[in-house]
């Protein structure tokens, strides 16, 4: 068993335990299925309160099921999985110009399941080299989350102390121990000219638990950080450590899948957060709103609503993953997916940009179907003319079948090189 799989069990229970009758997410049962290589459901799902306790339980057991196959592909073990290769899908590979189309460094979370920890690398967009890498200082062993700022020199890493988690009753301890770990955050500077990296703690108290947080994302300038605490979203003064915090009060939740899904992006002049919302009404899976950080108020009900990605087949919806505003605050990008009408049907996937204004589809490309693997969105430019993005056309490595990372750009991909997807964290 290795961080991923640990924290994957550590979600699912606490998954389990923030069910309630009107929070059930329609997507984990669809998502499951299809993970599954089950037949989609044929009708619009709707749950009821009367019909609550039945589909929590078959919520986290399909939940369950599909993070255990998820755990699987991570490893190599998904049965059929595509092994690359040429073929009409997806957007043609480009030209390596395209890898300058986007800032020059990324930090990935890279996971070292042998001993039980993770460390942070600094690569090149270009080359995909590894240029500097950190691990987390004690008695912290493990880094949780990732964002960077607009200098491309600036990351911020959250960072816990983590236990091993043995399967059933052995494990309680300590799946109780790391969901109660507090969490503490640190920024990562990056020197080009000397090719290190340097830590530094952040000034933010101690309180929150590995368990809620469930993402972050720092401003454009670095100054401030945004945390995703389920049910209220804090922004930290990273300087002082101030906080301002908004609430949800409504049934759903604020986030994704933890440890999965980047749900936050700002805007390139640091007012505008854009945020997923889950729950919402029974038909409802998501919506992605815009909250202005610069308005007096406490509610997220206040955030504006860009778009609604509904439950149902033959519709088009999103991924269940990342979700980012470009900096010029036009678009906003996803991997979306269409589920079939028929049992057994091909799933259509492709990357699209909606209006920010509208919520409209204005854009479409890198499509796929049926998608061998998963497709994502991992960073956004201005104007949307240049994507990061993670491309189902995998390949086998040391650590099983990892998508392809690359850029897209006029419908073209251009892969980084000797890069997958192998951690929990990736940011630009």
């Amino acid at each position: 068993m290795n961080v991923l799989e640990d924290k994957l069990r550590t979600a699912l229970r606490e998954t389990g335990e923030e069910i309630t009758p009107h929070s059930v997410p329609p997507l984990q049962l669809r998502r499951a299925r299809r993970r599954l290589g089950l037949p989609p459901p044929t009708t619009r799902r709707r749950w009821s309160a009367w019909l609550a306790p039945l589909a929590a339980a078959a919520s986290v057991a399909a939940v369950v099921a599909a993070s255990l196959t998820i755990a699987a592909m991570f490893h190599g073990h998904m049965p059929g999985s595509p092994q690359g290769g040429k073929g009409p899908q997806g957007a043609p590979i480009g030209g390596r110009a395209a890898l300058h189309d986007v800032p020059p460094y990324f930090v990935q979370l890279t996971d070292l399941t042998q001993v039980q920890a993770q460390q942070a690398v600094v690569r090149s967009t270009v080359t995909g080299r590894t240029l500097a890498t950190v691990r987390p200082p004690a008695p912290y062993n493990v880094f949780t989350w990732v964002s960077g700022a607009d200098d491309d020199r600036t990351f911020v890493l959250a960072a816990q102390h983590w236990w091993h988690i043995a399967p059933g009753n052995r494990g309680a301890r300590a799946e109780r121990l790391d969901g109660t770990a507090p969490t503490v955050f640190f920024t990562l500077t990056f020197h080009p000219g000397t090719g290190t990296a340097q830590l530094r703690r952040l000034p933010i108290p101690e309180k929150i638990q590995s368990a809620q947080l469930a993402g972050l994302a720092v401003s454009p300038y670095g100054t401030r950080l945004a945390l995703d605490l389920r049910k209220s979203i804090q922004v930290v003064t990273v300087a002082t450590g101030a906080i301002r915090q908004w609430t949800w009060p409504g049934g759903g939740w604020i986030g994704n899948w933890k440890p999965f899904g980047q749900i936050f992006s700002w805007t390139a002049d640091g007012r505008t957060l854009e945020f997923q919302e889950w729950g919402g009404k029974l038909d409802e899976i998501a919506n992605v709103r815009l909250l202005d950080t610069t308005a007096p108020g406490t509610s997220l009900t206040s955030a504006r609503i860009v778009r609604t990605f509904p439950n149902g087949a033959g519709v088009l919806t999103f991924s269940d993953l990342n979700t980012f505003i470009t900096p010029d605050g036009t678009r906003i990008v996803t991997a979306t997916v269409v589920y079939p009408r028929k049992p057994a049907g091909p799933l259509h996937g492709e990357i699209t940009e909606f209006s920010a204004r509208t919520g409209k589809p204005v854009l479409s490309e890198d499509r796929f179907a049926p998608i061998p693997g998963w497709q994502d969105v991992l960073w956004a430019g201005p104007g949307g003319k240049a994507l990061v993005v993670q491309d189902p056309r995998g390949k086998r490595s040391r650590y099983g079948r990892g998508e392809i990372i690359g850029v897209l750009t006029g419908n073209k991909f251009t892969p980084i090189p000797h890069v997958t997807l192998e951690g929990q964290g990736i940011a630009w």
